[in-house]
């Protein structure tokens, strides 16, 4: 079960795709405990040097959170992108928080941004 604030995404994602594509290029991951999914992610190419980062999580991700962390941040330390930006709802203050720990800088408060109407803030990690 995905955590609370990203309940919404189950209505616009889908969670059937296969991501063995962009995880053949190194752009996408599985985080796994027990042999249960609790976390994917990955980069969304958008044009040269330009990606979207996302990622759904369990609810019971706690525990492992330093772990993914890590990874995480190594995963895009070594991504292929000049520019990569991520969006976070206004109210999900943990997003917030994890963007900041990553690198990423709040750039806009983006209204009416999700599909249902709810307003998101645009972060993005450049490397210079």
């Amino acid at each position: 079960m995905l955590q609370p604030a990203q309940q919404y995404t189950g209505s616009i994602a889908d969670l059937s795709m296969d991501l063995t594509p962009l995880s053949d290029k190194g752009l996408a991951w599985t985080v796994e405990h027990d042999e249960v999914v609790i976390g994917i992610g990955g980069l969304s190419p958008q044009w040269d040097n330009r990606a979207i980062v996302w990622a759904l999580l369990a609810a019971d991700i706690g525990p492992h959170f330093p772990a993914i962390h890590r990874s995480v941040r190594r995963f895009l330390v070594h991504a292929p992108y000049r520019r990569i930006e991520a969006h976070v709802d206004v109210g999900f203050k943990q997003g917030v928080r994890w963007m900041k720990m990553l690198g990423f800088e709040c750039e806009a408060y983006m209204k009416a941004f999700r599909p249902d109407g709810a307003d998101m803030l645009l972060f993005a990690r450049v490397r210079s």
